[in-house]
């Protein structure tokens, strides 16, 4: 089996977690080297997981010949930088969500993958379940009728604000890109299509000058979706798809754990356990390697961002705003 090259830039605490592990354990993936800036970091992941290589500087990875391509889990401001660099570098590139903080980073780093031709995309896991494959497979049955209605939180509450990045303006900070990226995808997901209009309200932390909670009603072509994601309300994650004929509710949308269930008119349907992370990884891997795009491209990519741009001018001039069909010119 071919398997595809990958290097990691950013030893963040979710590599050490989740993605690394997933990385090793997807079969088309061979994870040669890891970077980082601070101290001897790179190294000791090296060490902890038996990687071939540390780099002490993400331009050393970027160098390496034999890396094909790129995992990028560094703060959320440092996206667009590192992916565009990865495309310049001639690296396929697979970023941590949000993919960057607008739309016009998006497009810039979407075209800069372009022009080097190579593929860049956003690592959202969640898509990868059998659950949310399963409950798309509904739907296009009609068993449950055209989607009319979709709600959706994420919550938690920071405790320790003094030291959390999700609080940090200057590092893409805030619930909207923070929580609120999953809601938007998984709605764009569901209807299949893009929002054309949203309206949204928000409230903000007065001392760290982020968005701490976010409302949002979304019109789609077939129907609405309403959200909301807050660092401040208690744990919850929600997924409700209303169809004019059944009804389908996920216990976990997001990180189903250690089993999936979902309910279809109130009637349980249960899924093994899945390293959603793995079956992500193995996907872009194997797409990379082949050449070929991946299943969710850049081009899905910026137009998220847009959406959330959108959610961001409502909430700044407290009205509704339009969005124009098809998105960029990218798309």
């Amino acid at each position: 089996m071919a398997k595809t090259r990958w290097g990691i830039l950013g030893c963040s605490d979710f590599a050490r977690r989740r993605a690394i592990p997933a990385m090793l354990e997807a079969p088309s993936v061979e994870l040669l080297a890891i970077a980082s800036r601070a101290d001897d970091k790179a190294e000791r992941f090296r060490a902890a997981f038996h990687l071939p290589r540390a780099y002490d500087q993400y331009e050393k990875l970027l160098l390496d010949p034999d890396i094909q391509a790129l995992y990028i889990p560094l703060p959320n401001s440092m996206h667009a930088e590192w992916t565009v660099k990865a495309a310049e570098a001639g690296k396929h590139s697979l970023c941590e969500k949000p993919f960057t903080c607008t739309a016009e980073e998006a497009e810039r780093a979407a075209l800069a993958a372009s022009r080097r031709g190579v593929h860049t995309a956003e690592a959202f896991m969640w898509r990868f379940h059998a659950q949310h494959e399963k409950v798309r497979e509904i739907i296009d049955s009609g068993a449950i009728g055209p989607i009319r209605l979709i709600r959706l939180g994420f919550n938690f509450v920071i405790t320790n604000k003094d030291s959390n990045i999700r609080l940090v303006p200057e590092l893409g900070g805030g619930c909207l890109l923070d929580l609120g990226c999953y809601i938007v995808s998984a709605a764009r997901f569901y209807f299949d299509a893009e929002p054309r209009l949203v309206y949204a309200r928000a409230e903000f932390d007065p001392v760290h000058k982020v968005d701490t909670k976010v409302c949002a009603l979304f019109e789609f072509p077939g129907g609405h979706a309403i959200m909301d994601c807050s660092f401040d309300l208690p744990p919850r994650r929600q997924l409700e798809i209303h169809g004019e004929k059944g009804t389908i509710t996920f216990a976990q949308p997001w990180q189903p754990e250690p089993e999936a269930v979902i309910y279809v008119d109130d009637k349980p349907q249960m899924f093994p356990r899945q390293n959603h992370y793995a079956t992500m990884f193995e996907h872009f891997s194997r797409c990379f390697s082949a050449g070929e795009a991946p299943r969710y491209a850049a081009v899905d990519a910026v137009r998220q961002m847009q959406v959330i741009d959108a959610i961001r001018r409502s909430i700044i001039t407290g009205q509704p705003q339009l969005l124009e069909p098809g998105g960029s010119g990218l798309c």
